[in-house]
């Protein structure tokens, strides 16, 4: 091995030997409730996850349908035109509710909804 060699060769082990060292030193590293498998963080997190993805849904965004998270419920809320914008919501709220029982209280009132107009 030659004289260039043997130098590159320690520099690498000992810059190899600091990145080891600071990573075991370094505290862990917590997750965001974000980052968080469904089921955990704080109902505030959960909530607005929740209420974010109603805002988003093409279907919903022109309605105002909200959501009320605690530790172990999902309440969902507002009036909407159709029963599909109704399971929309609630398929959302399912998704990030992490185990949280969903109750959906949305009513289905307008031009799209299945009832027959009262004549």
């Amino acid at each position: 091995m030659t004289k260039h060699s043997c130098k590159l060769v320690i520099i690498l082990l000992m810059s190899a030997s600091f990145v080891l060292a600071q990573a075991g030193a370094a505290p862990p590293v917590q997750s965001s409730p974000a980052q968080l498998p469904s089921g955990q963080g704080r109902s505030v997190d959960v909530e607005t996850r929740i209420q974010s993805a109603l805002q988003q849904d093409p279907l919903l965004s022109h309605f105002s349908v909200s959501a009320r998270v605690t530790d172990t419920t999902v309440e969902l809320s507002g009036t909407v035109s159709t029963e599909a914008a109704k399971t929309a919501a609630d398929i959302i709220a399912r998704a990030d509710a992490g185990g949280r029982q969903v109750s959906n209280l949305i009513t289905v009132s307008g031009s799209g909804s299945t009832t027959p107009p009262q004549r």
